[in-house]
């Protein structure tokens, strides 16, 4: 073998092995850290797709979401995370996870309110939600209104509360008597949320980090 044909051999090999860790590198950063994810709809505004003032119904921002979080971490009150209701669903959904494992979740007059395992209640008092939803969270079921949350499981509502289909529906888009039949429906399994949702970067305007509430 002359030299010539050996550096082009040892060129083409060296490329090879350079373009399959940069794939295994790409896989194992979308599967496991990071991955993009556009925000549909206006179940979360202001939070979300909030443009020029006005929410969009259809896509509007992107957003990263950190993968890795929840592998070391449990999800927190105030996460914004993006999850499959179900593991046979396809579409992936967005919300704000507003009652814990062991909490029972209350809604009532408008507001929110947590009874944790000690029986301590508190009102939540939620921030990042506007004018026309601060105060007016109400259930889709005047007797489907107190939500027990199971171990290993998460209340999830979404911050535009009057169009949001969230926990309270059981995250079905048609509101119907089998949400309240078959209540487990109304909560998420940890193994089903994909990620927290970490910054905003579409349209490069509404460049942010996506802020942590506290209550």
């Amino acid at each position: 073998m002359n030299k010539k044909l050996k550096n082009v051999l040892l060129w083409g090999l060296d490329l090879g092995i350079n373009l399959g860790i940069i794939v295994i590198l790409v896989f194992v950063i979308q599967k496991w850290l990071i991955a993009p994810f556009d925000v549909s709809g206006a179940s979360m505004c202001d939070t979300f797709n909030l443009i020029e003032g006005e929410c969009q119904s259809g896509y509007g921002e992107k957003i990263i979401i950190n993968e890795a979080t929840y592998l070391f971490n449990e999800p927190v009150r105030g996460d914004v995370v993006v999850f499959k209701p179900r593991k046979e669903e396809d579409k992936y959904f967005i919300k704000r996870v507003i009652g814990l494992p062991g909490e029972t979740v209350q809604i009532k007059n408008g507001e929110v309110y947590i009874t944790n395992e000690k029986e301590e209640i508190t009102k939540l008092d939620e921030k990042y939600l506007n004018d026309n939803n601060k105060g007016k969270t109400t259930a889709y079921f005047s007797d489907f209104a107190t939500f027990e949350v199971p171990e290993g499981s998460y209340f999830l509502l979404g911050d535009n509360r009057r169009e949001s289909t969230d926990s309270r529906s059981c995250f079905m888009q048609s509101i119907n008597e089998s949400c309240k039949n078959s209540p487990e429906k109304a909560f998420i399994k940890k193994e089903l949320i994909r990620g927290k949702a970490f910054i905003a970067w579409w349209p490069l305007q509404n460049l942010r980090l996506v802020k942590e509430p506290v209550y």
